[in-house]
């Protein structure tokens, strides 16, 4: 984008103008959703990167929405701060909280650790049903994991968008097949062999290992659930959002999709229904003790049997996916919700 200028309000002084709202982005850029929906908040919303912050002279370089248009320039501390970056910004985010205080800004973590995101909801007995056998490992005790169950799937605690995924399934218990998130499989024969390898692709400390579930099959493809969370006006958790990824059955992960549709489509409206509560049980269960928390998305995996099954939960879920759906007050919802959260911590 091109150097931010200057820019006056008449009466207003360049570097007091006070903004209620305002997100936090990677990198400070206009975001259209939110232009085509000035008329339902109608206050300014600000938009800056963490390189715009000048904590010399508290103030913020940045993006103003203001009535539908988009203005540059530098502006006091904001009252509020919703964070879409990602990975967060911690010290960004501590700093600021000391200037605006620790209540009045959320998704204080974008980048969730897996490990510690099964701890937190292993430790409810109303969803730990919901996950499947999760565990830290080591070199020692992989073997008998392996042997423990016939099909385990790897996955790197910080990681995003299915990279590094990797299932292994034991044949014999001389023989295993690694495959990729991609759906490209290698037979391995013999501890000697496949041990060394799987440690190097899934170091202990890095991944978890996680019992593997067959989804449900139909016409040669499975797909998953997404149920986006987010609080509204009244500070309340609400499904704002789902949608279903629908993937070819040979790929290990639903994040290689080629399509995405309303979950009503492959599933009952009861079914629905039941992940909605399991998806608010899950963000009332992370928001304060595992973070500051005003949105999230929780994926399900339905098996044969139609049991569901927690597969991810992500601190930044996507919006962009939900466009493909072609919901308009869907979309607002979305859009909209944080910014009603927003206004709630302001009136608090």
């Amino acid at each position: 984008m091109r150097q931010i200028s200057h820019f006056r309000l008449p009466g207003v002084p360049i570097m007091r103008r006070k903004v209620e709202q305002a997100l936090m982005l990677n990198r400070v850029q206009r975001v259209p959703p939110y232009r085509d929906l000035w008329r339902e908040f109608r206050s300014d919303l600000l938009f800056f990167d963490p390189r715009g912050v000048d904590w010399e002279r508290e103030r913020i370089r940045g993006l103003l929405l203001r009535k539908g248009r988009w203005l540059e320039g530098y502006f006091a501390f904001p009252e509020t701060v919703y964070n879409r970056s990602f990975p967060e910004q911690k010290g960004i985010l501590g700093k600021l909280a000391e200037s605006i205080g620790e209540n009045r800004i959320f998704n204080d973590r974008t980048h969730f650790d897996k490990w510690e995101v099964y701890q937190h909801l292993a430790g409810n007995d109303g969803i730990k049903e919901y996950l499947p056998g999760t565990y830290q490992y080591t070199e020692e005790d992989l073997a008998e994991l392996l042997a423990q169950h016939p099909s385990l799937i790897f996955k790197p605690r910080l990681g995003h968008g299915g990279a590094g995924v990797i299932r292994i399934t034991s044949l014999t218990p001389d023989t295993v097949i690694i495959k990729s998130g991609w759906g490209f499989a290698v037979p391995l024969f013999g501890e000697q062999a496949y041990l060394p390898l799987l440690l190097a692709l899934a170091p202990p400390e890095q991944f978890i290992a996680q019992q593997y579930i067959a989804g449900r099959q139909q016409d040669g493809s499975t797909f998953d659930v997404r149920i986006l969370m987010q609080k509204n006006s009244a500070g309340k958790w609400e499904a704002g959002g789902q949608l279903s990824r629908v993937s070819l059955a040979a790929n290990l992960l639903t994040n290689h999709y080629y399509a995405i549709v309303p979950p009503g489509e492959l599933i009952s409206d009861e079914l629905l229904a039941a992940l909605q509560s399991i998806s608010y049980v899950v963000a009332k269960t992370l928001d304060g003790p595992f973070a500051t928390l005003g949105e999230l998305g929780v994926d399900f995996l339905i098996d044969e049997s139609g049991r569901p099954w927690i597969l991810e939960v992500n601190g930044k879920p996507d919006k962009g996916l939900f466009w493909q759906l072609r919901d308009p007050e869907m979309l607002g919802r979305i859009y909209l919700n944080p910014l009603r959260y927003q206004e709630h911590l302001l009136d608090g």
